[in-house]
């Protein structure tokens, strides 16, 4: 469950609430396949993982081909929607 961050601080970097819960959902699936591929046994919830993310701007989400939010960061990962 989200607590920190919460929803108020992703959607605007995320779009509306269905938008961020897709991005949310997308990033946290990624998290997940990439730990079983490395084997790693973290026990933080990829969900957490990915809205901190997202807050964080380490990645940003893409919408119909357009940047919902566009930091001035170099170097993120983008989610596509």
């Amino acid at each position: 469950m989200l607590a920190d961050p919460n929803v108020k601080k992703i959607m605007p970097k995320a779009g509306n609430r269905y938008q961020s819960a897709l991005a949310i959902a997308k990033r946290a699936r990624n998290i997940e396949n990439r730990r079983v591929i490395e084997g790693d046994n973290d026990i933080k919830d990829a969900v957490d993982i990915a809205a901190k993310e997202i807050v964080d701007e380490k990645v940003i989400v893409k919408y119909k081909g357009e940047y919902v939010y566009r930091p001035e960061l170099d170097e993120v990962e983008e989610i596509k929607e």
